[in-house]
């Protein structure tokens, strides 16, 4: 069995006035067909960015589901928004540990050579884990539930705008002023998260600052860079990518020292488990210091993010209609 070469970004045309649940319907339907094409891909598992492009596209599915949410029928949408959270959740496992597998020689270099070859029972462990994770990543997209969601929703956005609009409030808006109204939403809200941060917030905060910024990042890539351009833009999107950066590494560490503790019990238990076990220790220590780290480089690109020109370039650009 094959698979096509991993299928990423889209670039999805559109206008100021077309209306919302148009742009809306194309966007998603653009979404889709990256779903659609990585699946296969996800299900031989030989590259791990197939999966990876899948969850993205789920992933930004569910932001314009948020974002846009009055150009869809409420009653669908609710259904369509807890199926696509489930999809989103049912593979998260496998894409977990594609990437530890992948990043073992790079946690690995953490430790002094004298202690990296005690790691060697943490990669046994983590590649069974792996192989069993992906059984149930081929349950899942095999499923009949992820084939009637996937159908299901390319029958919504075909037949959108037939739809009435009386429950469909900002169906006919322009997308131009819809998608102005979120991101300017988006990035006043992101601001107000980065505000609270501090040296003793909580990692979930951390967290939902990382998801928030992501919302902010799709609603530019998928609406305002068509309806602007990526060079107008780019002055808003550097600081935001540098933003993400630093809070993707924290996020990285974070899940690498519960992924660690998770399997300590596992790893104990093999030859050489012992040994393998306090060198765990050390790499969470290692790890714990470098979140840190990342979480005290927020305030450059935070700052930058909110400085006078971005806010000018979102008020101007984003105007109020």
């Amino acid at each position: 069995m094959s698979a096509s070469p991993p299928k990423a970004k889209i670039r999805i045309a559109m206008a100021p006035e077309q209306r919302s649940d148009a742009a809306a319907a194309a966007v998603l339907r653009g979404l889709l067909e990256v779903i659609l094409a990585n699946r296969e891909g996800a299900l031989v598992g030989r590259d791990p960015e197939h999966l990876h492009q899948l969850r993205i596209s789920v992933r930004r599915s569910r932001t314009v589901q948020r974002q846009l949410a009055g150009v869809f029928p409420p009653l669908e949408l609710r259904g369509f928004r807890s199926e696509f959270r489930w999809l989103q959740r049912a593979t998260g496992e496998a894409r977990d540990l594609d990437v530890h597998v992948a990043d073992f020689a790079s946690l690995r270099a953490l430790l002094p050579e004298s202690v990296q070859p005690d790691l060697g029972p943490l990669r046994l462990v983590l590649e069974h884990w792996r192989l069993a994770a992906h059984g149930q990543l081929i349950s899942v997209l095999r499923s009949r539930r992820t084939e009637d969601l996937l159908g299901d929703w390319e029958m919504l956005l075909e037949s959108l705008v037939e739809l009435p609009t009386a429950d469909r409030g900002r169906a006919t808006r322009p997308i131009g002023e819809l998608s102005a109204h979120r991101v300017r939403r988006v990035y006043k809200r992101l601001l107000k998260m980065a505000e609270a941060i501090s040296d003793t917030s909580s990692a979930s905060a951390v967290h939902e600052l990382r998801k928030k910024g992501k919302e902010l990042r799709y609603l530019l890539d998928l609406f305002a860079v068509p309806l602007h351009s990526a060079d107008s833009l780019a002055p808003l999107i550097r600081p935001l990518k540098e933003l993400q950066e630093v809070l993707g590494r924290h996020q990285d560490r974070e899940v690498q020292i519960a992924m660690l503790r998770g399997v300590a019990g596992e790893v104990a238990g093999l030859t050489r488990g012992p040994q393998a076990v306090l060198a765990m220790g050390m790499l969470i220590d290692r790890l714990e210091n470098d979140a840190r780290a990342a979480r005290s480089e927020l305030a450059g690109p935070m700052a930058e993010l909110g400085a006078g020109e971005q806010r000018r370039l979102v008020r101007d650009t984003f105007a109020h209609h």
